[in-house]
């Protein structure tokens, strides 16, 4: 972690946060915390957006944390670091789980 090239914090940093970010636009929608915004076309096409780009980003992430993984291996003799490979596909899995859940809670 230490040896991580410039920038990797903030890649990981955001990937966290943009997980997180489509179930708190629905429980905000839910409770009426948005103003209205989920209602509008703007609102619609945000979750839209979210759904598609945030899996994709915690995909980049866990690429990412591979090539990161490999190339500290290679470095060190052999000794794979892996926890940061399961944070990252922890991440992705939630934020598919996240995004079937608002899917199914879609009304057409």
């Amino acid at each position: 972690m230490g040896t991580d090239p410039p920038g990797v914090n903030f890649f990981r940093g955001a990937a966290i946060f943009l997980t997180q970010l489509p179930m708190m636009l629905y429980v905000g929608a839910k409770f009426d915390l948005l103003f209205g915004f989920n209602q509008t076309h703007a609102g619609f096409a945000t979750l839209l957006i979210l759904i598609v780009s945030v899996p994709l980003l915690n995909l980049s992430w866990l690429i990412a944390e591979i090539v990161l993984s490999i190339k500290q291996s290679k470095q060190r003799s052999g000794s794979l670091s892996i926890l940061m490979l399961l944070i990252a596909l922890f991440f992705l899995m939630e934020s598919i789980a996240i995004d079937l859940f608002l899917v199914s809670q879609m009304r057409m």
